[in-house]
């Protein structure tokens, strides 16, 4: 019974000594003082007075062929098509026809100058045909050819007893929509050693198509290009022209395609030949496939 008093005494002042140490520990524990915020100075941005804004001036009117022009060029309609063709118009001009017509047109739109509305062309020194049929010839083999590619085709004429000036053989590519517009001729030369193949385009300063510009000239060299390539013939290159009525009053791409000299007897009787008129062929429709693939990659 003594024994067990003691434990308890013991025990309770263990306790009692271990609460006390507590009890001090904690009371020497020196609570954190939270930091106060420092204070930021404040700034307004000032809010900027709008700018007055910039008076536009009023675009030039265009005339009716800039506008035409203009509409033209921003149709891409024809990029796409889903019943299996391009969905591309080509208008193919036959130079020339049986008789000329000395009557005079205007040159181009915003001139007075005048030009013939169509002369009869040139003929074969060796073979006799006239430049109208060859160019007839050839333009109904292009035919057949792009429409083969799936490009529709608009034919200015298809016989040789028209009357068609140069100027409204334009209008009626614009009015049948085309997208370009190639004009087939053969070529004279007084000289009867001159040859080869060349196309005509506008000048760079032309006044009355200068928004066609880049466009002819592609057309231009594409055709030339691969025409070269399919036939082997000499190059002489583009004439850029401001005097052809045909390009002048153009709406669209527009290139005069020179078959070859019928001047030259030799390209002449090679012109009347049937591989080698569709080597002429193979080579403009290859030159107008590049030119699209030119503008759109296609």
């Amino acid at each position: 019974m003594k024994t067990r008093s003691i434990f308890y005494i013991t025990t309770t002042i263990l306790v009692i000594t271990l609460l006390t140490a507590c009890f001090n520990e904690r009371s020497s524990i020196t609570p954190v003082q939270e930091a106060e915020p420092e204070t930021v100075e404040r700034f307004e941005t000032p809010t900027p007075e709008p700018s007055p804004e910039p008076e536009l001036e009023p675009e030039p009117e265009l005339d009716e062929h800039e506008r035409t022009v203009s509409n033209h060029m921003e149709d891409t309609s024809y990029v796409q098509e889903t019943n299996g063709t391009k969905g591309i118009l080509v208008a193919i001009d036959p130079g020339h026809q049986r008789r000329g017509n000395s009557s005079q047109e205007l040159l181009g739109p915003g001139t007075s100058e005048t030009k013939a509305k169509v002369a009869g062309g040139t003929s074969g020194v060796a073979t006799g045909v006239p430049e109208y049929e060859l160019t007839l010839d050839i333009s109904f083999l292009l035919r057949d050819e792009l429409m083969s590619r799936g490009y529709e085709v608009f034919m200015i004429r298809e016989s040789h007893d028209v009357d068609i000036s140069n100027r409204t053989r334009a209008e009626m590519a614009t009015e049948a929509g085309a997208h370009i517009f190639v004009r087939v001729h053969a070529n004279g030369n007084t000289n009867s050693a001159v040859n080869g193949i060349l196309t005509i385009s506008p000048t760079k300063k032309t006044p009355y198509i200068p928004a066609l510009y880049s466009r002819s000239l592609a057309l231009s060299q594409c055709i030339l290009d691969e025409m070269l390539a399919t036939t082997g013939a000499k190059n002489m290159g583009i004439w850029e022209t401001d005097t052809m009525t045909g390009i002048n009053w153009s709406t669209m791409p527009v290139t005069i395609i020179e078959l070859g000299f019928m001047t030259n007897p030799e390209e002449d009787r090679l012109m009347q030949t049937a591989d080698y008129q569709q080597k002429l062929v193979d080579g403009i429709a290859n030159g107008i496939d590049f030119f699209f693939i030119f503008e759109f990659g296609d």
